[in-house]
């Protein structure tokens, strides 16, 4: 059954809650490691890239679900939505100028993820509801 477009909506904003959630709580704990065991830069920055991976990964499940509709779409919007997200709100916290090219290469990277995710979640099977 397809969903209606606010159907769709809901389950693109639940997708997005989830990703800030995650990212949220992983940015928690990063700092606490970064505090306590002293992270390099270096390191800092790669763990930076796979809480956005976990982040869009959850998302796209959350919003997508197993055997879900338009996955493609859904998981790639979801992507954009919450790498644009970020980049809005890292700014509006006073972050520094960051290189065009490079915020348009994360956007590009992040949607070809959720994308994927997304699709690869909807041609799974449904999970069978307990009667």
């Amino acid at each position: 059954m397809e969903k209606t477009r606010g159907q769709a909506a809901l389950a693109l904003l639940k997708g997005l809650a989830v990703a800030v959630g995650v990212t949220l709580t992983l940015m928690a704990v990063v700092a606490a490691l970064a505090v306590w065991l002293r992270l390099s830069d270096g390191l800092l920055t790669a763990l930076n890239q796979v809480m956005k991976l976990c982040a869009i990964l959850l998302g796209t499940l959350a919003a997508v679900g197993r055997g879900g509709h338009r996955g493609f779409v859904t998981g790639m919007t979801l992507a954009l939505l919450y790498m644009a997200l970020g980049y809005a709100g890292y700014v509006g916290l006073g972050g520094s100028a960051f290189r065009t090219g490079e915020m348009l290469g994360e956007l590009l990277v992040g949607a070809a993820i959720g994308a994927a995710a997304g699709a690869v979640l909807s041609n799974l099977p449904a999970r069978r509801r307990a009667a």
